[in-house]
């Protein structure tokens, strides 16, 4: 019989779309028969104020008013692991746990996979009641554990970063059988070494000049413009080509395309494009955000980084874990840019000491988790009977459960404290 996987996904920003995206296509090429479905689970079974409030509100906050955002985010950083059944994500995973229980008995599926914490979370929750007998993995795509990520513990497998975050994990009560240091999953193509030079000479670039790369992604978050005027005035009296990766946005592409340039800077003007990872194997290193997918893509390219500090809370997180392994800058200002910029500007030495450090914490984890997933037996729905459930009282009855288990958990470390005091 085939094997089904379901993949759970949420549209909030492109990372977690992507990477089921992504995980699917793998898997589709290591089982052609394989029967592979994936849901946006807000989308398709909460409510529409709440898909809203997870992408565009998400994208709104942080696009222009991230100093608000700052606070709530290490607000519920800061909570307590073993409140895990009330943590804010509760809310968004309980409206969800109907659909997706009447999705499970109706698909059958072998292996379930998680993008994003709500799905991993509701699963957990309706565990605490039914013996969902399919394994349920999911992975984190930032380098650090963001908030909620504790309410999914009775998950069979969490997929992290690296060896570096195992203690992390432990902290929030995962055991050491249910991680997996895998990696943040991403494209394959990444991960293809392309000589410098090929890649300049496919691209039609100029193939001898240190090569910039400037990319900030998608969404509401601006700054993208000023930072690449920033680095025209950093690069004044040195020679260089700067890779102007603009995306769909299309202002600022218009904007460079009517600009004139310093003698010995060359621009190559991108919009939307299949080929970025032709231009970041064309380059020596680069100007960006850091979100989790799109760092390990520089990670996987060796590309020594240059991250603004003005990101998500997140992404503070992540750029402050790849300075402390090596792999990127900061910057906060336009001297603290130009310095960098200059440092790796001129110093070969240093651009090929921080990609060597890239290569140090490399994955491949999209293959890797694949084929972990593809281990998985046929999973044994003879004991989960549609007629045994009552979907209209399923959130009371979990809800039930999940307060009996919050209690029995902070007993038991009421009891560990007593112990270690009579020690």
């Amino acid at each position: 019989m085939k094997k089904k996987i379901l993949i759970l996904t949420v549209t909030a920003g492109n990372a977690h779309n992507e990477c089921a995206k992504r995980i699917k296509e793998k898997l589709q090429s290591l089982d052609s028969e394989a029967e592979i479905k994936i849901i946006d689970v807000l989308n398709t079974y909460s409510t529409a104020m709440r898909a809203w409030v997870a992408d565009e509100g998400y994208n709104l906050v942080v696009g222009k008013m991230v100093w608000a955002y700052h606070p709530f985010y290490n607000h519920y950083k800061k909570a307590k692991p073993e409140n895990r059944y009330t943590c804010g994500a509760q809310g968004s995973a309980m409206s969800i746990m109907r659909g997706l229980l009447a999705e499970v008995i109706d698909f059958e599926p072998d292996v379930i996979y998680c993008t994003h914490f709500y799905g991993a979370i509701a699963l957990s929750n309706l565990r605490l009641v039914y013996d969902l007998p399919c394994k349920v993995v999911m992975t984190s795509l930032d380098y650090v554990y963001s908030p909620f990520w504790e309410g999914a513990i009775n998950v069979d497998y969490f997929n992290i970063p690296n060896e570096d975050f195992i203690d992390g994990a432990l902290r929030l009560g995962f055991s050491h059988s249910q991680l997996l240091p895998f990696g943040l999953p991403v494209s394959e193509k990444t991960l293809e070494v392309v000589d410098k030079l090929e890649a300049r000479k496919e691209l039609g670039i100029d193939e001898n000049l240190t090569t910039i790369c400037v990319m900030f992604g998608g969404g509401l978050w601006k700054g993208g413009f000023e930072i690449f005027k920033n680095l025209l005035a950093s690069l004044k009296g040195h020679k260089a080509q700067i890779i102007m990766i603009n995306g769909k946005n299309k202002k600022d592409y218009d904007r460079i395309s009517k600009m004139k340039f310093d003698e010995g800077i060359k621009v190559v003007n991108v919009g939307f494009t299949d080929k970025v990872s032709l231009y970041l194997s064309a380059s020596d290193f680069i100007i960006n955000k850091c979100g989790g997918a799109s760092a390990t893509e520089m990670i996987n390219k060796a590309l020594p980084m240059i991250i603004t500090e003005k990101v998500p809370t997140q992404e503070i997180y992540n750029y402050k874990y790849l300075k402390e392994k090596g792999c990127a800058f900061s910057f906060g200002n336009k001297k603290e840019l130009k310095r960098h910029v200059l440092d790796l500007l001129l110093d070969k030495d240093l651009r090929e000491k921080m990609s060597d450090n890239c290569r140090k914490i490399r994955k491949d984890a999209l293959n890797d988790l694949a084929r972990f997933i593809m281990t998985f037996p046929k999973a044994d729905y003879s004991k989960l009977h549609a007629t045994d459930i009552d979907l209209k009282r399923l959130n009371k009855i979990v809800k039930q459960k999940m307060c009996e288990a919050q209690k029995k958990e902070h007993l038991s470390l009421k009891q560990a404290k007593k112990m270690e005091c009579h020690a």
